[in-house]
């Protein structure tokens, strides 16, 4: 991060070193690199998994109309990529802070009473993902001895998505209440709907 000229000037640096950047720690360095990593991937995965769905579902609707052929376990390619799509796409989602929340009473409290409902917030929010997760572990043993009817693939791989969606969600849902606890960024979104 590089450091405003204020900021730097108030700890006593002379002129000369307000050309050169203050960088954050490498530790810290190597934790944003990871996380802007991870969010990449995510982005591209999420991509990746609507192209496919559209295509899987296209190929099917033009076997099945045009040439009178089924093909088999498109159906359920399909419902696979839908289902990693959402449970994925809602960490995305948080990241973004596009889910619906209800913030009447948030918005009439002063910003420290705010930040300190949030608290119990977070942790019912991380405590569920939690629970969704642990239920993801748990159905992942139990599809392990079953297979998709249409790919004959291990279950175990599709009920995967629930604990690694519940994992990502609960990442995205700790840095957005711990910015927001923390007074990183504002404590409510604004309501309304975001259209950008």
């Amino acid at each position: 991060m590089l450091c405003r000229p204020g900021a730097a000037s108030l700890s006593g640096m002379t002129g000369a070193t307000l050309d050169r950047p203050i960088l954050a720690p490498a530790p810290l360095r190597l934790v944003r690199a990871a996380l802007a990593l991870l969010r990449r991937l995510v982005d591209y995965t999420l991509i990746l998994l609507l192209a496919a769905m559209l295509l899987i579902v296209f190929a099917q609707v033009v076997g099945r109309y045009l040439f009178n052929h089924s093909i088999p376990g498109a159906d359920e390619a399909a419902t696979f990529a839908q289902i990693w799509m959402v449970l994925l796409g809602a960490g995305y989602a948080m990241r973004q802070r596009l889910h619906v929340a209800i913030e009447l009473v948030i918005e009439r409290l002063p910003v420290p009473a705010a930040r300190l409902l949030l608290v119990p917030v977070a942790g019912l929010c991380l405590w569920f993902l939690w629970v969704v997760g642990q239920g993801g572990l748990l159905l992942m043993q139990v599809g392990a001895w079953q297979t998709s009817p249409g790919l004959q693939v291990p279950m175990d791989i599709p009920y995967a998505m629930i604990p690694i969606g519940a994992a990502y969600f609960a990442l995205e849902a700790g840095l957005s209440f711990g910015a927001a606890i923390l007074g990183l960024e504002k404590v409510t979104t604004g309501g309304g709907v975001r259209v950008d």
